[in-house]
């Protein structure tokens, strides 16, 4: 991609990054977590990797394969997930950026007539 839509996808990347660090840090602790996931970067690379996933009960590396665990989730339960947290995510933005381009303030104080106090 060129242009400026590259970093919206690089940030949604790295937005969607955050369902399998969290899995690992919780699972296997912190610093475990980020090993844990590299290691499960490195395997996605391979071929057939796709279905690599991370090892709550850390077995082994933190890693599984997740169909010989036969670990089978909806492909479509995903997609409405994801596309559901995308729309609540442009809609918070989108909001934010309304509240962002209206200027700041409340009512105006009203304007008293000159020589208000005097009889």
């Amino acid at each position: 991609m060129k242009g400026l839509a590259q970093h919206a996808v690089k940030r949604y990347a790295t937005a969607l990054e955050v369902i399998p660090r969290t899995l690992a840090e919780n699972a296997l602790g912190g610093a475990e977590g980020n090993e844990v996931l590299s290691r499960l970067w490195a395997k996605h690379e391979q071929k057939g990797g796709e279905a690599w996933g991370v090892d709550i009960e850390a077995e082994e590396d933190g890693t599984l394969q997740a169909t010989e665990f036969k670990i089978l989730d909806s492909l479509a339960a995903k997609q409405w997930a994801i596309k559901l947290a995308t729309e609540a995510a442009v809609s918070v933005l989108s909001v934010d950026s309304i509240i962002m381009s209206k200027p700041a303030g409340g009512p105006k104080v009203p304007q008293q007539a000159g020589n208000w106090d005097e009889d």
